[in-house]
């Protein structure tokens, strides 16, 4: 009786674990195929980036210039090198540029530039497009006279922009008036029309609500703030108020 009822709970125990194992032997196989298919995926993935480093980018130059003036009127004199590099996200690095900005008075001179373009105009440039660009190390001189409507693009260019520590002298004709340092600027993201740097060596922050009809400047060090909104009257005046210490 005993041997009877080992010989059934044997059968039964084979009857069920055939089953789940058949079920588990699936699942690994299953495993093994989807880490194959993610280092494929990997690989793939790598050699996309990668190859963009191999291309010769001065026959492509012409290319990227044209695309930085009609975009972001930035006109380019003088390229050192163009280099692409792929982490942390794919992007084209420019050295030592020479150019004139928005107009022709406005020289700018540019240590590097980051362009991001979209993922695949890295191997389309015949199709060139931009997410955004970053300029980096800068030195600009502008007369006086075209500092607003300098303003008034960079808040208003639908292109995505930022400076990195930029040198911007202010002059009349020949004179220097001022000169701003360490600027920093972008136009969009959580800093997005915010200028922060130094004049007179200070720390200053400018906060741009709605281009150049209001905004805020503070220099915190000498506890200087202002607020300033302006409009035009009846009469077609530029007219506003200042609220400040």
């Amino acid at each position: 009786l005993i041997y009877i009822l080992v010989v059934k709970i044997k059968k039964m125990i084979n009857k069920i674990y055939i089953p789940i194992n058949n079920k588990f032997s699936s699942v690994f196989k299953f495993i093994f195929f989807l880490r194959y298919l993610i280092a494929i995926f990997f690989v793939a993935i790598v050699l996309f980036l990668s190859i963009p480093q191999f291309f010769d980018y001065k026959k492509k130059e012409r290319i990227i210039v044209n695309y930085l003036f009609e975009n972001y009127k930035i006109e380019v004199k003088k390229i050192e090198n163009i280099q692409y590099k792929s982490f942390p996200t794919p992007h084209l690095f420019l050295s030592n540029l020479a150019t004139n900005f928005h107009k022709e008075s406005i020289n700018l001179k540019i240590g590097k530039m980051k362009i991001y373009p979209k993922l695949f105009s890295i191997f389309n440039y015949e199709n060139f497009q931009v997410k955004k660009i970053k300029l980096i190390n800068n030195n600009a001189n502008v007369n006086i006279n075209e500092i607003v409507p300098l303003t008034k693009y960079l808040l208003n260019i639908k292109k995505k922009i930022s400076f990195e520590n930029l040198s911007l002298k202010i002059k009349d004709k020949s004179r220097p008036v001022l000169l701003f340092e360490e600027i920093n600027f972008t136009n969009y993201g959580y800093k997005k029309n915010k200028i922060n740097g130094l004049v007179f060596n200070k720390k200053l922050i400018v906060n741009f609500e709605n281009e150049l009809n209001r905004f805020n400047l503070n220099i915190p060090d000498v506890g200087i703030s202002l607020s300033i909104n302006t409009f035009r009257n009846n009469d077609s005046k530029l007219a506003g108020n200042l609220k400040g210490k």
